[in-house]
């Protein structure tokens, strides 16, 4: 995946100390999940994971992209 496409989202309280990367799984179902929800709601901007549930936030109508 090319740097342009890629996107992170950070906990919202991770301010100090540094962080590591390398563990990768297949998200095939969930990124063909996120495409349609872009197409059909508007852009996501943040995931909110709670035990095995995922929570997609978009930008909010209106908002300018």
């Amino acid at each position: 995946m090319s740097k342009e496409n890629k996107k992170i989202f950070w906990l919202a309280d991770f301010t100090e100390g540094t962080a590591v990367g390398g563990y990768y799984f297949r998200a095939f179902d969930l990124i063909k999940f996120m495409k349609l929800v872009e197409k059909e709601e508007g852009e996501v901007v943040g995931l909110e994971f709670e035990g095995n549930n995922v929570n997609v936030i978009i930008k909010a109508d209106g908002e300018a992209e």
